[in-house]
């Protein structure tokens, strides 16, 4: 028996190895709500992704349609940045020139969270959340948390990997967006969406702390920001649209939430800034600029938002009278309301504020931030203050207005409280239980009253339609970029009196002789295909960009225009003050008009070159002297906007040269006839005075050159030297002595100017050194 009992294995005391179930139930998991809660948080991901890749695809077909060349791998990587950029996770990228002649390299970061792809992660994320609760109730607190964390942390990684390994770039520079902040705002956030999903808020015992006063102010807050959104999403497609840029609104989608908040920051009369700093070798230097309604360059469809900060207050005064059942209000909602609506202004510059920072090479460094002025809170808070008074004077008259149905959504469910206090029943004290009346949604407004308010919400509603239909119409029809294009029209037609119609021009009627229809309409080309875009307007004055192709050639020019008044009060008038145009000098020393396009169009001060404005077109310019002897010859020009210079030099012709030597031989002639040693005046001279019975014989002529003086004349002189023969006596050089015969030969030259007059020439004969 001792050797059985040798034999037979002890009993042991050693814990049981414990699986991977252990661990699950140490959570209270299970595997199945394990998959199920990865499962939500990798088809939320998929849902944003699809969200951004729809974004992304919007967004490069507005560039694409603005003729800009696009590279289609971003639909590939740019969906992933965008959700991890979506969490607070700024994109960083390096880039390097790539140049050994000049190398630069460094590091740029942005950081600007896309709401609306944020939004659509977190809706999602509630949504299945709250589906998979109710399949399968976790039960327990510790259960809803450890799938909520379960469903973010899925999520994260997901996105985490996405934007690491899908990196956009090219050959010298490359971005993600995979950054701790991703991680640390991305988990936080989607742990909270997820376990709202699973237990709404009104369970929450934490929720239910907080003071009724606050819960109907976040309520009203957020109707508030709701009907605005209602209000400033189509107005801002359409302002969009009526400025020019109509293919911009198909990129709205990706920054629709941060539209609305900067629209929602102005119209509340918040600013919205712009704070840079620099950083250059150890120094620094910083700058902000500002911008609200009233700013200089605000356009005026601008105070629009107002109008729907006002509407959007409204909402919110009757959301507090709703959720108050109509019962006073307490000296509580004079704080809680302003309050909360600082909470949620300040959350939303915190979001929208968009953040951009580079670095080169460690030396040179700086960066900028744009949104919501950082005061903003304070004057949302303001509004809300707003909301809190209107509550207790309009609301209950505007009560009656709302639907029934709205109003439940609105007032929503309210947290019950902590503990009911305990008593007895109320039969027990011999009562009848009291019955309540159910909430009051508003005292009943009489039909005459209903009748006034639905009147003064008509013309309410016909006073936005009409103030957006006057910005639509001024921009399409009566804006800048209009007459911009009427000018335009009318110069491709040769129509330069109806382009001038449209131009205010401070040139003097001579400065103006290449501004009419007839040379430009005799001008072989002319522009085309005109197109505008880039219109700014600062108060009153607009300067449009206008490109245009011209003798096949593509250019552009820059008009500016400025308000003049409006027709009927209502549509804006504007006048062109500077059309760009371009100018052509022309410099034809004896010129007194000129030939352009086949017209002649009389100009003084060609002598000294004179400075003419001009339309777009081309133009053949050939000066006329108004003589035929001379010949300047024809230039053409292409102006388009930049000055052109042209010099001319009169060529005198066959005819003018005859002439010229002609005369000349006139006037040696006459010198030979001369019977004198040294004729005066003359260029045949012998120096020898005291010849007789002197005869002079012209043996070669000379041949001549003419040049213009470079101030409208004209000089000649002796090309090839002539020649003549002196015959003469010579007397005896003592008394006594006989006369003997004297013979000589003498070159000829002359020089001086020539006199041109209509179609004759007369010389002048410098005899200065004869």
């Amino acid at each position: 028996m001792s050797e059985d009992a040798s034999t037979t294995p002890s009993p042991t005391n050693d814990p049981k190895p414990k699986d991977a179930s252990d661990g699950l139930a140490s959570l209270d998991l299970t595997p199945p709500t394990l998959v199920r809660a990865v499962t939500i948080g990798a088809l939320s991901y998929a849902v944003a992704w699809v969200a951004a890749c729809i974004t992304t695809v919007l967004a490069l077909l507005a560039v694409s349609l603005d003729d800009e060349d696009v590279s289609w791998w971003w639909i590939l990587t740019a969906p992933g940045q965008l959700v991890a950029m979506a969490f607070r996770s700024p994109a960083v990228g390096s880039f390097d020139s790539g140049d050994e002649d000049f190398a630069m390299s460094g590091k740029v970061s942005v950081t600007a969270v896309p709401l609306t792809i944020l939004l659509v992660a977190t809706a999602v994320v509630l949504i299945l959340s709250r589906r998979d609760e109710r399949r399968g109730p976790a039960n327990t607190v510790k259960g809803m948390v450890s799938l909520a964390v379960a469903s973010a942390l899925t999520f994260v990684t997901i996105a985490f990997v996405i934007a690491l390994v899908l990196t956009p770039g090219e050959d010298d520079t490359s971005y993600r967006a995979s950054q701790f902040q991703l991680i640390l705002f991305g988990v936080a956030a989607l742990t909270v969406v997820a376990l709202v999903g699973r237990r709404p808020l009104a369970l929450w015992s934490a929720f239910r702390s907080i003071p009724v006063a606050a819960l109907d102010a976040g309520r009203a807050a957020l109707v508030h920001f709701l009907v605005f959104s209602a209000l400033a999403v189509p107005a801002i497609a359409i302002y969009i649209a009526a400025e020019g840029s109509p293919e911009a609104i198909l990129a709205m989608p990706v920054a629709l939430i941060n539209l609305v908040i900067f629209a929602l920051t102005l119209g509340h009369l918040g600013a919205l800034s712009a704070n840079g700093f620099g950083g250059f070798f150890g120094g620094s230097d910083s700058d902000s600029d500002t911008f609200w309604l009233f700013s200089d360059d605000a356009p005026k469809v601008f105070l629009l938002l107002i109008v729907f900060a006002v509407v959007a207050t409204l909402a919110a005064a009757v959301t507090l009278r709703l959720r108050h059942d109509g019962a006073p209000r307490t000296t509580a909602h004079w704080v809680w309301t302003p309050l909360v609506f600082a909470i949620a202004g300040g959350a939303m510059s915190l979001l929208a504020t968009v953040s951009f920072n580079a670095g080169f090479g460690g030396a040179v460094g700086g960066g900028v931030s744009a949104g919501p002025a950082a005061w903003f809170l304070l004057v949302f808070a303001v509004w809300g203050a707003a909301a809190e008074l209107g509550s207790r004077t309009i609301a209950p008259a505007l009560v009656g207005l709302v639907p029934a149905a709205w109003q439940r959504r609105v007032v929503g469910q309210r947290p019950e409280p902590l503990a009911a206090p305990e008593g007895p029943p109320a039969e027990a004290a011999g009562t009848a239980p009291a019955t309540a009346p159910p909430p009051a949604a508003g005292q009943a407004l009489d039909a005459r009253t209903k009748k006034i308010l639905i009147g003064v919400g008509v013309l309410v509603a016909l006073g936005i339609v009409a103030v957006i239909g006057i910005s639509v119409a001024n921009k399409m029809y009566f804006g800048p970029e209009k007459q911009a294009e009427a000018y335009f029209d009318a110069l491709s037609s040769g129509n330069a009196d109806d382009a001038l119609d449209l131009v205010r021009l401070d040139y003097s009627s001579d400065e103006r002789v290449l501004l009419t229809d007839d040379v430009l309409e005799a001008s072989d080309t002319t522009i085309s295909k005109a197109s505008f875009g880039d219109v700014e307007t600062h108060g009153d004055t607009a300067t449009v960009t206008a490109r245009y192709t011209i003798d096949g050639a593509q250019q552009s020019q820059e008009l500016t225009l400025e308000k003049t008044g409006s027709r009927f009060g209502v549509f804006d008038e504007w006048k062109i003050i500077d059309p760009g145009l371009g100018t052509v000098s022309v410099t034809a020393p004896g010129a007194s008009s000129l030939d352009v396009n086949g017209l002649s169009v009389d100009v003084e001060g060609l002598d000294d070159g004179v400075t003419l404005p001009a339309f777009p077109a081309e133009y053949q310019i050939a000066p006329d002297s108004g003589s035929s002897l001379l010949s300047y010859g024809a230039k053409t020009v292409t102006i388009g906007k930049d000055e052109e210079s042209l010099e001319f030099e009169a060529e005198p012709n066959n005819q003018f040269m005859a002439q010229v030597a002609q005369q000349a031989k006139t006037f040696l002639d006459a010198c030979i006839k001369r019977h004198e040693a040294e004729p005066e005046g003359c260029p045949n001279r012998t120096y020898w005075s005291d010849l007789k019975d002197v005869s002079w014989k012209l043996t070669e002529e000379p041949t001549y050159t003419v040049e213009s003086d470079y101030e409208g004349g004209w000089t000649f002189s002796t090309q090839t030297p002539g020649s003549a023969t002196v015959t003469a006596t010579e007397p005896g050089l003592f008394d006594g002595d006989a006369d003997s015969k004297y013979t000589d030969k003498v070159d000829i030259s002359i020089s001086g100017t020539v006199q041109v007059s209509g179609d004759a020439v007369t010389i002048e004969v410098d005899d200065s050194y004869f």
